[in-house]
């Protein structure tokens, strides 16, 4: 089992990742591809913003099942 120390840092890093996930999906993130999605541009056959928000939507799903599979799991609710 994870120690406390090695939780509270896989916290902490997770919440850094999620945050930024959360800034490059739907926040300021969308301007470094609205030019390219302007242009028509698609990144593997979809849309460039349509990708763009699926792929940190499954950023952040990851997050999430990494935070429940080694933090959340042994804590009693």
């Amino acid at each position: 089992m994870a120690t406390q120390s090695s939780r509270s840092k896989l916290s902490r890093n997770l919440f850094i990742a999620f945050f930024i996930a959360l800034l490059m999906g739907p926040g300021p993130g969308l301007y470094l591809i609205n030019g390219y999605a302007a242009e028509g541009g698609t990144i593997l056959g979809l849309p460039a913003l349509y990708f763009w928000a699926l792929f940190w939507c499954a950023v952040e799903a990851v997050i999430v099942l990494v935070a429940y599979k080694k933090i959340w799991k042994g804590s009693a609710v």
